[in-house]
């Protein structure tokens, strides 16, 4: 009894392991910077990311990448998020 609870707590154990896994190695297959450059570029062509600085955070199972606008830039600037899991684009807007 004791051997089987053992073995059930093992394979339960490399279970959520690999999916942990998967979850992190999706990751560094995802070219954030690319993948916004493009939505934005194909979205907003006319806005140019020249002297801007580019802004990642997370939240949950989402990044979200913007810019910074200089201090005398005003104006608003596209922001992309996309999710961490699939490294799909969720949704692309435009701050004021």
């Amino acid at each position: 009894m004791i051997k089987q609870l053992g073995l059930l707590v093992g394979v339960a154990a490399a279970v959520a392991s690999q999916m942990m896994m998967d979850q992190v190695m999706s990751q560094p297959k995802c070219d954030l910077p690319r993948i916004a450059h493009e939505q934005i570029a194909k979205i907003f062509p006319d806005f140019d990311p020249t002297g801007k600085k580019l802004v990642i955070s997370e939240s949950g199972n989402l990044w979200e990448l913007t810019y910074e606008l200089p201090p005398e830039m005003l104006g608003g600037v596209p922001i992309v998020t996309i999710d961490k899991r699939t490294c799909q684009v969720i949704r692309v807007q435009h701050s004021q």
